[in-house]
């Protein structure tokens, strides 16, 4: 040791060390990082009757009360009958789907292995279709929507993930109360029509023409759940066309590269699938005070020859709020002047 030189040790002098250290163990622990926390009482709460998880969440057990509403989706101050015009089935998921209740201010009994999580089970009836898209973004609880079959029935429903975290308990009631689940409801139009456009009359030289097509709905606040569409053309001989576009509204102005092309026996036909059900389908809607025209234009390269015919059919195929398929159809001839 250099000359001149001297250790001093102050007895306490490694407390605020210790001290600090004891401040990291129990925030990391508090965090997560070391394992299951430790609960100090005063520090956690959790409510009567529930348990808490692995990683210290509280996990609720007892009756909640269920409230749900549904509106009319292109008019909200416009209300539907929750189990008349749209249909709520509350389920619970324990190694299999259980159901709780139905509808409205229904008693639904959770328990801690719920975890928090119920499930609002939505189906439209023959008028009215579900707008899915609409009751999951305007449901802050709801987490995400599945399309299917869980009770068994071979049909499929909408299912929403809920979380009941840190909902209201009513001391008066014992029942813990449910924010509002809210569903919106688009009706179904069965009185759709698609346009007839004149025939076409073409040279012999290569040119492109368009078919202006378009769709109607019967009234505003209605409309169509559209799933496939489907151009024809009474010919295989494919040196004499091309489809360059064709808009449809929702996905909008596609490429002809965007179909699947099938050159069949007797014709050409082009197809593009949006979705095999209600679940993804493109809704076609007519809000109030807009216009009534949803444009389903063609663009054709046609090279025809003295004589040719092209006689050019599309199919807009949609399904009903039952989920039955069915189409408009419209037919227009292209052919030499």
């Amino acid at each position: 040791m250099p000359k001149g030189r001297s250790i001093v040790v102050r007895k306490g002098g490694n407390w605020p060390i210790i001290a600090i250290l004891l401040v990291v163990v129990f925030v990391a622990n508090q965090a997560g990082y070391l394992g299951p926390r430790v609960q100090i009482p005063g520090l956690t709460q959790q409510p009567t009757g529930g348990g808490a998880g692995p990683t210290g969440a509280t996990y609720m057990a007892g009756v909640v009360t269920s409230d749900t509403a549904a509106y009319d989706s292109l008019d909200v101050a416009q209300t539907r009958t929750i189990g008349t015009d749209v249909k709520v089935l509350w389920y619970a998921y324990r190694s299999g789907w259980q159901l709780l209740g139905s509808g409205d201010a229904a008693d639904l009994s959770v328990t801690k292995d719920d975890m928090n999580i119920i499930y609002a089970v939505v189906s439209g009836t023959s008028s009215y279709y579900v707008d899915c898209s609409k009751t999951l973004s305007m449901n802050s609880r709801a987490k995400n929507v599945e399309y299917k079959d869980i009770d068994g029935d071979n049909t499929k429903e909408f299912v929403y993930r809920l979380d009941i975290s840190d909902i209201p308990f009513a001391t008066g009631t014992g029942k813990y109360v449910m924010p509002c689940f809210n569903v919106y409801a688009l009706t179904y139009d069965s009185g759709a029509a698609i346009s007839s456009p004149d025939n076409i009359a073409c040279g012999t030289s290569k040119v492109t023409k368009y078919i202006e097509w378009y769709t109607t709905i019967s009234a505003e606040k209605k409309g169509l759940a559209v799933y496939k569409v489907v151009l024809k053309v009474n010919s295989t001989d494919i040196s004499k066309f091309k489809l360059q576009r064709l808009n449809i509204p929702g996905p909008g102005n596609l490429d002809g590269s965007s179909f699947t092309q099938d050159v069949l026996s007797t014709e050409t036909k082009w197809t593009y699938q949006i979705s095999q059900n209600l679940y993804g389908a493109d809704y076609v809607k007519r809000p109030v005070g807009t216009l009534n025209k949803f444009e389903f234009t063609t663009t054709l390269e046609i090279d025809l020859d003295t004589g040719d015919v092209l006689n050019w059919t599309l199919y807009v195929y949609y399904l009903t709020a039952s989920e039955g398929s069915a189409s408009l159809s419209d037919s227009v001839l292209t052919t030499v002047s």
